[in-house]
């Protein structure tokens, strides 16, 4: 089905839900037209955790169904650059921690569904005890929160 608007003919193509946000990222950021200087996109490299860029995000939050691994993206996000440890999360989640641990293993598997790899847009360290330890590039935070549609 297509109809005409002005000089642009506007179609209708099925797409996934879950891949909704990720055509609107395209549209609202097309590809640069042939023969234009292509627009390289910025990328924040998270220490073993790979490189990051605003379509990534994008991508990883809107195949995100899970409460407990969004809301501990936002957390870490709220927080941007300062860290948050394991058990704060599983404090201000209310998720149990077995629960929480096993949320996140979700999380690498879509991440590496989706990019190959399992990294997240987080770093991750772990403190003497063995307790993890979570940060994010405020670039990061704010371009998950413009995937989420929240504001800080």
């Amino acid at each position: 089905m297509s109809t005409y608007h002005g000089d642009d003919e506007i179609v209708m193509v099925p797409v996934p839900r879950s891949q909704l946000r990720a055509v609107y990222a395209v549209l609202a950021n097309p590809p640069a037209e042939q023969g234009a200087p292509e627009q390289v996109e910025e990328e924040i490299k998270v220490y073993r955790q790979g490189s990051w860029t605003k379509t990534k995000v994008i991508r990883l939050e809107s195949q995100l169904k899970n409460p407990g691994i969004r809301a501990l993206l936002t957390l870490v996000a709220e927080q941007a650059p300062a860290e948050l440890t394991f058990e704060a999360a599983v404090q201000a989640t209310g998720i149990e921690t077995n629960l929480l641990r096993a949320q996140l293993g979700s999380l690498s598997k879509i991440a590496k569904r989706l990019f190959d790899v399992p990294y997240w847009p987080m770093e991750v360290r772990y403190a003497e005890g063995g307790e993890a330890i979570y940060s994010m590039d405020p670039k990061i935070a704010e371009w998950w929160f413009e995937a989420t549609g929240q504001r800080p």
